[in-house]
């Protein structure tokens, strides 16, 4: 079957296994399945690159690429304002565009992915995000929503419309994708990371999950969906047992 140069075979099965990987170290297991998003966006990232979770996320620890070598930092204060913008203290996304911001200083093409979750809390979100767009920083958040469409936790947690609302006033990047398609968002996490390579600025990955509460069939939960893929390009056996999740 005719290959897609930009998901050989070969990169559809490294997603394959790494999906295998996520959903046997995601400690989330009452929540929604994660590992289509994880795996789809952290494939993307090379030697040198950083991912950050929420709080303790050792799925997200797991994932990280080893150092470049002889890597080193570099330090500027994060509290020098870009275009009126001054970060705000005590946020994890500030933490984030601080660090995106001394890659780029150091000469480097690393990009900064953090992992967060609709409807929580996310102190200072609005103005991490505004401050790396004026800045160019290379700074992807990834954000997994199954919320159902439902805004939740008050102005400080991230929810589709208050990004959407940011979005339209900075032209800022912001992807919704089907968080369970793991070629879905190989394709627009692929796009981001180059863009953030090469000075274009951050971008939002919204991957849409599963609402809390709602069953799915086995056949169309992440991994039996991307067994399925793989299968009609010859690439798994056709007939699985599919999975469910534990």
């Amino acid at each position: 079957m005719f290959e897609n140069p930009l998901l050989p075979h070969r990169r559809l099965k490294e997603l394959h296994a790494l999906m295998l990987r996520c959903h046997t170290l995601d400690r989330r297991k009452a929540g929604p399945a994660r590992e289509a998003l994880l795996a789809a966006a952290a494939i993307q990232l090379r030697p040198g690159d950083l991912i950050f979770g929420e709080g303790v996320d050792t799925t997200a620890e797991a994932l990280a690429p080893p150092p470049k070598p002889n890597a080193f930092s570099t330090g500027k204060s994060a509290a020098e304002p870009i275009a009126g913008i001054r970060l705000p203290k005590a946020s994890r996304l500030t933490l984030y565009a601080a660090t995106a911001l001394g890659l780029r200083i150091a000469g480097s093409d690393g990009v900064v992915m953090a992992l967060a979750t609709a409807g929580t809390a996310e102190p200072g979100w609005a103005a991490a995000l505004e401050y790396a767009h004026h800045a160019r920083l290379p700074l992807l958040l990834v954000c997994a929503d199954s919320t159902g469409g439902r805004a939740r936790g008050g102005t400080s947690a991230l929810s589709w419309q208050g990004v959407s609302k940011l979005a339209k006033k900075l032209h800022l990047p912001v992807l919704s994708v089907d968080g369970e398609d793991a070629v879905a968002v190989y394709r627009v996490a692929q796009e981001s990371v180059l863009r953030a390579r090469v000075g274009d600025g951050p971008a939002v990955i919204w991957g849409v999950l599963t609402p809390k509460g709602t069953k799915s069939s086995r056949s169309m939960q992440p991994l039996a969906r991307m067994e399925s893929y793989l299968a009609a390009r010859g690439l798994f056996p056709a007939k699985t047992g599919g999975r469910s999740r534990s």
